[in-house]
């Protein structure tokens, strides 16, 4: 199952707040089918969750899959990077 770094988890609850996103919003993680055939993920925060999402959670911050995207993802870490346009979540392997 995918899991958080701390720190990923901490960028979502900045995000949060910086943006006033109230606590009931969830957020969630899906995916949007490209018209190459790639899907590329997005993060969004939600009032509903789907009964079939995956949680994953890291210091009581709570990441919502999609079931589309749980399997694909589910050997990764959601971490985050400092690049040329600021942090930006990146995935990486469980295993080293």
């Amino acid at each position: 199952m995918l899991k958080l770094s701390e720190k990923a988890a901490a960028a979502l609850e900045n995000i949060r707040q910086s943006q006033g996103i109230p606590d009931a919003h969830s957020t969630r993680l899906t995916a949007d089918q490209q018209s190459t055939g790639d899907l590329a993920l997005r993060l969004e925060f939600v009032e509903q969750i789907p009964e079939d999402d995956q949680v994953a959670e890291r210091a009581g911050t709570e990441l919502y899959i999609d079931p589309e995207i749980a399997e694909p993802l589910g050997d990764t870490v959601m971490d985050v990077q400092d690049g040329d346009r600021g942090l930006a979540f990146v995935f990486r392997s469980q295993t080293p």
